[in-house]
């Protein structure tokens, strides 16, 4: 599709088939054109502004109007009311109710490849009016798993915020690459693979590389035989409905089975240090915390590589630029911790010597 230009939108099914022409106009409202006019007009109606059609792909997306209204930070029954008035005013029905969920029609699969046109057009407006800001000021979208934000670089955000205390950060946790062509996000952190790249069209750099080892509390230790009778311990669970899943049967304790299934890193942590058993935990969050010891002789695994990623055209933005930078450094200066290289050693219990009067 031409920037600015016409294309032709057809939507409906047979027989009834209903053409019409988008058009997105280069108009700057709050937000840096979050809220530009688009106009589809089609047998003299017409989607009035862009709101109606990101509306609607947040529900085309999500099959959820909860879950859409949150992606969009609206009401549930505010997302609700939207699609009822679009889908009367074009006069035709976008979305089947079923028990699963919003089911687009076929009206609606055909309007969803002509919408995300119009917001791609959009978000690219966006990126390069804001690629040619200078101001070390306004709001900074970053997205990271939780564990990252939560379990290392909350101290950093903080320091950042006194630095720059016109900068707003909007932290949003996720363990997806967020679409950062539409603007979910204007900088990533993400955990990619090793030996895996992250999406070609992002620049960024690696910055650390994430390693993880076997931890729990000395008190947990000290109530099993993990030399003697390794089945007596327990390793916390994944995912896995095997007791020996080939994460176990790779680590220190092979033939300690993994009981209970917890699905979150930081949820992980907060058991292990609360004796439910042995974790496979971040170095950054085990080799911290007073309550864990690293076991067994195995060094730490090398999990992922640690990416800080943004859209082209945002290069040259200050602000993210700033952040970037910031961040980079912060990284950089707890690399031994993130690698591993800084294990606490385990303090010694105290002899105690028996007095004799």
């Amino acid at each position: 599709m031409a920037p600015f230009g016409a294309s032709v939108l057809t939507v409906g099914s047979p027989p009834r088939r209903i053409t019409g022409y988008i058009e997105a106009y280069n108009c700057f409202c709050n937000d840096h054109m979050s809220n530009s006019l688009v106009q589809i007009c089609y047998s003299g109606d017409r989607v009035t502004n862009w709101d109606d059609l990101k509306f609607f792909l947040a529900l085309a997306r999500h099959r959820s109007v909860r879950s859409a209204a949150a992606s969009i930070g609206v009401s549930h029954s505010t997302v609700a009311r939207r699609i009822g008035e679009l889908e009367e005013r074009m006069g035709v029905r976008l979305f089947d109710r079923t028990a699963e969920g919003y089911a687009p029609t076929e009206a609606g699969e055909e309007m969803i490849e002509a919408a995300e046109k119009v917001e791609d057009e959009i978000s690219g407006i966006e990126r390069r009016v804001l690629g040619t800001d200078a101001k070390l000021s306004g709001e900074i979208r970053v997205t990271m798993p939780n564990v990252v934000a939560e379990g290392l670089l909350m101290p950093d955000f903080v320091r950042f915020g006194r630095v720059y205390p016109a900068i707003d950060l909007n932290i949003i946790t996720s363990h997806d690459f967020a679409d950062l062509n539409r603007r979910e996000a204007d900088v990533a952190i993400r955990l990619v693979r090793i030996g895996q790249s992250p999406p070609e069209h992002l620049v960024g750099r690696r910055i650390a590389r994430f390693h993880s080892a076997a931890y729990a509390t000395r008190e947990y230790l000290d109530s099993v035989s993990l030399e003697t009778d390794p089945t007596s311990a327990r390793w916390i669970g994944w995912g896995d409905r095997e007791a020996f899943p080939g994460w176990v049967k790779n680590s220190a304790f092979p033939k300690t089975p993994a009981r209970d299934r917890i699905n979150d890193v930081m949820i992980q942590y907060q058991a292990a240090r609360h004796g439910m058993g042995l974790a496979i935990l971040p170095c950054f969050l085990g080799d911290l915390d007073p309550l864990l010891n690293r076991v067994g002789l195995h060094p730490p695994k090398q999990n992922f590589d640690i990416w800080l990623l943004s859209h082209p055209d945002l290069r040259e933005t200050a602000r993210l630029r700033a952040f970037r930078d910031f961040i980079a450094e912060s990284i950089a200066a707890k690399r031994d911790l993130i690698e591993g290289r800084l294990p606490k050693r385990e303090r010694k219990k105290p002899r105690i010597s028996r007095v004799v009067s």
